[in-house]
């Protein structure tokens, strides 16, 4: 098979990490494989922050968690949000699965194409990722936060341009274990001819 389509057949999200920091060299590749992918009009406006330092990383997790402890559930409110506020009760929740790096992808308010570009740019780096035998992660409690006070604070300690938001956000490091083999695939595919 080939090598491309190994690596996306094969890719899985993984939420348990190892401590061993992923090298140098490999975060490098990773990005720019992220700076690679397609982006409209070829404007390149997105920003990618890497985060390695683990007081940073800590940081980062108790904005997270303090802003969900900040919404109101409502009848409203989905459930995915829900059970973040559930967790986000426990002092001790990790919101980033201790992972030694988290990669947050910014992109202008603005740019109409900032989504897709930002979501094909981590899935490169997820793929790039998992070639270099590192996994990850994609995680979406930050773009659903980034206009809450306390993010934008964060968003602005990491230097996060004033005119960006956050459009997706992926962990990354060595699987603690083995990942389980991909579910069988659903019926998605559709073809006329």
């Amino acid at each position: 098979m080939d090598k491309v389509l190994e690596n996306i057949l094969t890719r899985r999200s993984i939420r348990a990490f190892k401590d061993d920091q992923i090298l140098e060299e490999d975060l490098s590749t990773i990005l720019m494989a992220g700076s690679y992918a397609p982006n409209g009009m070829g404007m390149q406006s997105w920003k990618f922050t890497a985060i390695q330092n683990e007081r940073t990383l800590k940081k980062v997790n108790e904005a997270i968690r303090k802003t969900l402890l900040s919404i109101p559930v409502v009848p409203e409110t989905h459930p995915y949000v829900v059970s973040l506020i559930e967790k986000a009760q426990d002092e001790n929740a990790d919101f980033l699965y201790h992972a030694p790096t988290f990669i947050i992808v910014s992109n202008l308010k603005d740019n109409g194409n900032a989504m897709p570009d930002s979501a094909l740019a981590i899935g490169n780096m997820m793929l790039a990722a998992h070639s270099l035998g590192i996994g990850s992660c994609w995680l979406n409690q930050l773009p659903g936060l980034t206009h809450m006070p306390l993010i934008r604070v964060l968003l602005n300690d990491l230097d996060i341009p004033a005119n960006h938001i956050v459009y997706g956000s992926v962990v990354m490091g060595y699987a603690a274990e083995e990942p389980k083999p991909a579910s069988p695939r659903k019926e998605v595919i559709h073809i006329i001819r």
